[in-house]
């Protein structure tokens, strides 16, 4: 079982609990969509039998794999200064990069974990092969509702073009 598989990196001054097949966001790193990535900043690996090595403080060794799904900027975040008695107020705004990961394989030493996409279940047979007579029609409910049109109002009630005009 690859979901029992985790290992703890660091990268960008933070840790990170991942495990193959897991989408991560972390700060920017260098490189363009598609690329792969090595982390050999590798604190922990949990192996799927259940046996934990950890690093004092890192694991000669081992590495985590990660292709980059996409580099993209964080939501805008306020920065607000005040003070007060003053009138002074600034408003700016921060946009951090960041790099968005898939994870593809942790390996340690000689033994690696990959990631193994789900099959796919195939699409399900429609219960009505028949296809459907005319969709843009209108329904009965459609055609009542429908409005007159001007061709249909009284000659007398007609809008000549100037509402405002006295006779």
């Amino acid at each position: 079982m690859s979901s029992d598989v985790y290992a703890v990196i660091r990268t960008g001054g933070k840790q990170y609990r991942v495990t193959p097949g897991q989408r991560l966001v972390v700060e920017r790193l260098d490189g363009q969509r598609g690329d792969e990535i090595a982390f050999d900043d590798v604190l922990l690996v949990r192996g799927d039998d259940g046996e934990v090595a950890v690093g004092a403080p890192t694991l000669d060794g081992a590495s985590v794999k990660a292709e980059i799904a996409e580099q993209k900027r964080a939501r805008k975040i306020p920065v607000f200064k005040y003070k007060s008695k003053t009138r002074y107020r600034r408003l700016r705004g921060h946009r951090q990069q960041e790099t968005h990961l898939r994870v593809s394989e942790i390996s340690l030493g000689d033994r690696s974990w990959t990631y193994e996409p789900p099959a796919a279940a195939p699409d399900p047979e429609p219960d009505d092969p028949e296809p459907a007579d005319d969709l843009d029609a209108p329904t009965a409910a459609e055609e009542s509702e429908a409005p007159a049109t001007v061709d249909d109002a009284p000659a007398d009630t007609a809008d000549s073009g100037s509402a405002n005009k006295e006779e």
